[in-house]
């Protein structure tokens, strides 16, 4: 009884200790705004205007989008330019997405995302995406009865889990802007015929947005992105005019390098394993199945080999080969590699199996 009598004791002690120091102010959801959204757009050579997006919530259980804009030098004081135009205190701990316009990305998001990394509220899952259009007008737009932040975030998400495209955040693209080896790439969505869409991913030097890859690339990146990967669908079109779908891919990709910071070669291996969903050129033979399974590795080396000699010539590292380089030496010399980096050969072997295809003649 004298030990439970202790530690409840010992508890109150601490809450009132915790409760002192720390000086948390409680914050009653009613009387402030949660942002879930906020765009940043040079409008000059130093002057951001930054877009929130809050939502306002109908007594029929409707959700309004409301927006705010305001602009300034720096974006903490941007904070108190929306507040003076809402008639609650806007804070950002309901955050869900941040996004940047086009031409901003391209100039540079470093500054902008030093305010993110300063707020404690601010958790590091938060998503980041580049705009390519207004990001006042793509925020102001209601999307279906839901908060617009929700609503990218969503659109994010499932994309990702769906395996469409890589995985991206505050946390992944920062561990990319620092490390050393490896480079930082962000969704870009834009609007078409009046809905929101993932249109490419963005390819960044350091912190700004050098090039992109579209839609029929995001195959090749992910799976020379991940070491094993799953559920991703990829359509060919081969000789003539067949066509062929596989699906329920599982992938797995090794490196070889056999002389790491030198010259020579540099070896990505993939091996896939996959269905048919769909193929348009009659009953498949096991002859067929062959020369289909080695018309699909030709495909997949091909375009892959393609994409990663693009990626030299911008002398970016989306794929991380500096990363395995660094990891199979003990002389990693960053300068050094950034020289040699855009001459190494680097090249694709695949290897495709399909292991089932429905009636086989």
């Amino acid at each position: 009884m004298k030990r439970v009598l202790n530690i409840v004791v010992l508890s109150i002690i601490m809450s009132m200790f915790l409760s002192g120091c720390m000086n948390i102010k409680e914050r009653i959801l009613d009387d402030i705004q949660l942002a879930t959204a906020a765009a940043y757009e040079y409008i000059d050579e130093d002057k951001i205007e930054v877009t929130a997006v809050f939502p306002n919530f109908q007594p029929d259980k409707s959700v309004k989008n409301e927006t705010l804009v305001a602009s300034s030098i720096l974006s903490k004081e941007i904070r108190d330019k929306h507040s003076l135009q809402s008639e609650k205190p806007l804070v950002s701990g309901k955050l869900e997405v941040t996004l940047y316009e086009k031409k901003t990305a391209e100039r540079g998001i470093k500054d902008l995302l030093d305010t993110l990394q300063r707020d404690p509220s601010v958790g590091s899952n938060v998503y980041l995406a580049v705009i390519d259009g207004s990001p006042r007008e793509l925020l102001s737009k209601q999307y279906g009865n839901m908060d617009n932040g929700i609503f990218l975030s969503n659109l994010i998400e499932q994309n990702i889990e769906s395996g469409l495209i890589h995985k991206t955040n505050l946390h992944q693209f920062l561990y990319k802007y620092y490390a050393e080896g490896i480079d930082p790439m962000l969704p870009i969505i834009g609007r078409k015929d009046g809905k929101i869409n993932l249109k490419a991913i963005g390819l960044f030097d350091n912190d700004k947005m050098v090039d992109h890859i579209e839609e029929k690339e995001y195959f090749y990146l992910k799976i020379l992105l991940n070491r094993k990967g799953e559920n991703d669908t990829h359509a060919i079109q081969l000789d003539g005019n067949t066509k062929v779908s596989i699906f329920n891919i599982r992938s797995k990709r090794k490196y070889q390098i056999p002389k790491p910071m030198t010259n020579n070669e540099i070896i990505i291996q993939v091996k896939i394993k996959s269905m048919i969903r769909e193929y348009n050129d009659g009953i498949l033979t096991k002859q067929k199945l062959k020369e289909l399974e080695q018309a699909m590795e030709e495909d997949i080396k091909k375009n892959s080999e393609e994409m990663i000699k693009k990626f030299q010539e911008k002398k970016i590292d989306p794929l991380g080969v500096g990363e395995e380089v660094r990891t199979r030496t003990r002389k990693w010399n960053k300068e050094k590699w950034e020289e040699i980096y855009p001459d190494i050969k680097i090249s694709v072997q695949v290897t495709m199996d399909i292991i089932e295809s429905g009636i086989i003649e």
